[in-house]
């Protein structure tokens, strides 16, 4: 793997998710249409939200914190929580004095915490897949984080998951020969392609999930993938490529 490639990050592709970002709503009834810390729409919010508050997370881990929208859910459901960007946190550190910022390389740093967990004995429970959106970075990140004991008892969240470049490093992890990997679903929430001036062919959003679950290896050991819905982000595509088509043929 290339090492400049590795070190892309969510900030590398800082307009087409500004663009998209919802502005906040007036006086709405739901705190979620209010956040203007999320790089996320207001349906990835809500779906955060639900996996959280059903999971109650003891230790949770976040690649990716820009603004710190995501990072303020994950804290409000968390006991512990580890950040991980290539950016010092800057006023976040003040903003969430209990969180461990870690400031760097995910690709050198996440292995060396995971390490230092798993020799303590502790499980991750939670962890929001959101840094590095390069093909080659996101597919190490995923790795990274299926190779540790440490994840034992786990939901993996992957934000972006119909971007070409993150998907294309998502479907090649090999989730079938990792036995703790119980259940795969790229398209737990659909994407969207962009409609502002330039960025109308973009496509971005989208959540992924991944159940982990040492203990149940005798019974997921082979299709993993949910396969009872046509792939969202494939769908996305061929109908960008349709209108397109129709647009300029």
């Amino acid at each position: 793997m290339a090492g400049p490639e590795l070190r892309r990050t969510t900030r590398d592709f800082t307009l087409p998710r500004m663009l998209n970002r919802p502005a906040p709503l007036p006086d709405p009834p739901m705190e979620l249409l209010v956040g203007a810390d999320w790089q996320m729409s207001f349906g990835e919010r809500a779906a955060m939200e639900g996996v959280l508050t059903q999971l109650q997370p003891e230790l949770s881990i976040e690649l990716g914190t820009a603004g710190g929208g995501s990072l303020a859910a994950i804290v409000g459901h968390s006991r512990e929580v580890h950040s991980f960007d290539l950016e010092e946190p800057g006023p976040l550190a003040s903003r969430f004095s209990d969180v461990q910022f870690h400031t760097g390389d995910s690709h050198v740093l996440l292995p060396q915490v995971l390490a230092e967990l798993a020799d303590e004995g502790r499980n991750v429970d939670f962890v929001l897949v959101d840094g590095d959106h390069s093909a080659d970075g996101v597919q190490q990140d995923v790795e990274d984080l299926l190779a540790s004991p440490a994840i034992g008892q786990t939901i993996i969240v992957l934000h972006d998951t119909s971007n070409e470049r993150v998907r294309e490093g998502l479907e090649r992890v090999r989730y079938e020969g990792r036995p703790k990997v119980a259940y795969v679903d790229l398209d737990f929430l659909g994407g969207y392609v962009l409609s502002e001036p330039g960025k109308d062919h973009e496509l971005w959003g989208g959540l992924g999930l991944i159940w982990v679950s040492a203990t149940r290896s005798a019974y997921f050991r082979s299709g993993v993938r949910q396969d009872r819905y046509l792939p969202a982000a494939e769908i996305l595509r061929l109908g960008l490529q349709s209108r397109l088509a129709r647009s300029y043929g």
